[in-house]
């Protein structure tokens, strides 16, 4: 009998969850931190408190009872492009810059400046140059902080810094590695040009690795330290919206996943990209040989948490001091709010833009909108406006992805959304399609202990873990008597937005 342990490391939290051979969920629990903001656009961490975080998560796993020789891999999802240096020794030399941080605007401008956006959308499957890019933040290092980038050894990502403090290896993963701006999308490895126009040496970046395969044992001072076994494999895993998919069955072509959480992601995956395509849709090297498509929208759940949080604390008892079940009684009470509010929120329209729009129209000024108030509108229609706006917002990147030839029949749905009965019906009537939710809802989770698994070959295929162990919880239906309305809303919120979208 073994397990398999996974860490998903969020922006402000890593999730820690052990799984039996048969992808049991045998404890999960949450660690939080916080992020640093030591000027305007720049958002920081010391990597440090990553480390902690999973060394505690281990002691804490194996404190409870759990044989350390039973964990045969460890395995790794984290968010995609947060850089951290170190040097030869392996020591870290500055802190995080995490994915969020927006510091490096004129380098991004002065790559946009050299590449097209046909150029780099062929070679790397996303779409713009951006601030957020590490090889924006890469060379804004080299421009700013040149003492900084000459003691360099190695600059990594999250999973790869993990990997090293586990392992001493210096590797990353393809997936991780998609929205860096220096991987070829095409070949797997660095991009040599890109690299070279910002003066970046490849022999700063770590050797890359395929996604689920073997990466290195435990090292022996850290088996001292956490209580681990020295034989234990850490193995590569792949970017967290990738092991979502994975953890959802969403690994071959038909099958789509959508995830509601902060933001709202759609995957589908491909055998062939078509970088031919007019919105030019954010394309990842998927953990397999094939690739997948990323529409993401920067906000969705967050809109109904903000407004949880801004406009229903009254209405919620404020005697409960936990804050899970503060916030489990919340969203329930919205839910209840919504219910009590007819289909198309009588003539309330959210536009769900609070921070830009990406996909499938860039449009970074868009704004959030709700149109249509009335003096009837009372607190339930505002609810169900935002979950009505958000699945018009998923709407409008399926029609995007049917346009590229997609044949898109049912939706598996994910995140945090999925657990809203109403929300989930919401979406069925309004796409017009069958919509499902996952017997296990920690998908991320799963999906990091399918690699696991597959690196250290306790199973053939992905394909037969998915048949055998992911299941569906519930379907949802598309209600007719709603169509109409929601055909109707839909036109109101995409007038609303392209009459608006230049202001």
């Amino acid at each position: 009998m073994y397990n398999l342990l996974t860490f998903d490391v969020g922006t402000t939290s890593m999730k820690t969850a052990l799984f039996s051979e048969k992808f049991e969920v045998l404890d999960i629990f949450s660690r939080e931190y916080d992020l640093l903001t030591p000027g305007e656009g720049r958002v920081e961490l010391d990597p440090d408190i990553y480390w902690k975080a999973l060394r505690s998560a281990i002691n804490a796993i194996l404190s409870k009872g759990t044989d350390n020789k039973s964990i045969r891999v460890i395995t790794i999802t984290t968010q995609g492009e947060t850089i951290i240096p170190v040097d030869a020794r392996g020591n870290t030399i500055g802190n995080a810059i995490v994915w969020i941080d927006n510091r490096a605007v004129a380098e991004a401008g002065f790559l946009n400046r050299i590449f097209t956006r046909d150029e780099f959308y062929k070679m790397t499957g996303m779409p713009d140059i951006t601030p957020a890019m590490p090889i924006a933040k890469l060379l804004w290092i080299k421009n700013n902080l040149p003492e900084l980038y000459e003691r360099t050894h190695k600059f990594l990502l999250i999973e790869d810094y993990l990997i090293f403090k586990l392992t001493g290896e210096l590797v990353s993963e393809q997936s991780l590695l998609s929205s860096t701006g220096y991987l070829d999308i095409n070949t797997g490895g660095y991009w040599r040009k890109i690299l070279e126009a910002a003066g970046i040496g490849m022999e700063k970046l770590p050797q890359i690795m395929p996604c689920a395969v073997k990466a290195g044992t435990i090292l022996k001072t850290v088996a001292a330290e956490t209580g681990l076994d020295c034989s234990t494999v850490v193995s590569t895993g792949a970017m967290d919206q990738i092991s979502s998919a994975v953890g959802a069955g969403n690994i071959t072509p038909g099958i789509i996943t959508e995830t509601t959480g902060t933001a709202l992601v759609a995957a589908v995956t491909v055998k062939k990209p078509d970088f031919g395509n007019s919105s030019k849709v954010p394309i990842y090297r998927h953990f397999n040989h094939n690739y997948i498509y990323l529409p993401y929208c920067p906000t969705s759940g967050i809109i109904l948490k903000w407004f949880k949080d801004e406009f229903l604390e009254p209405l919620i008892n404020e005697s409960v001091q936990n804050k899970t079940s503060y916030n489990k009684m919340s969203y329930k009470r919205a839910d209840e709010l919504a219910e009590q509010v007819n289909a198309g929120s009588d003539g309330l329209v959210m536009l769900p833009d609070f921070a830009g729009k990406l996909c499938p129209d860039y449009n970074p000024y868009a704004k959030g909108i709700f149109y249509g108030i009335g003096l009837n509108h009372k607190k339930g229609h505002f609810i169900r406006a935002i979950l009505e706006g958000v699945s018009y917002m998923l709407k409008e990147n399926i029609e995007f992805l049917e346009s590229l030839g997609i044949e898109v029949n049912e939706i598996r749905s994910l995140g945090g959304g999925s657990n809203s009965r109403l929300w989930s019906q919401i979406k069925a009537d309004v796409l017009n399609k069958t919509v499902l939710t996952m017997r296990n809802a920690e998908t991320t989770s799963l999906g990091t202990a399918i690699m696991g698994a597959l690196s250290m070959g306790l199973y053939g295929t992905a394909e037969e873990i998915c048949e055998k162990y992911i299941g569906i919880k519930e379907s949802f239906q598309p209600n007719e008597q709603n169509k109409s309305i929601y055909e109707n809303g839909y036109r109101i919120y995409t007038t609303v937005y392209n009459r608006l979208k230049y202001i």
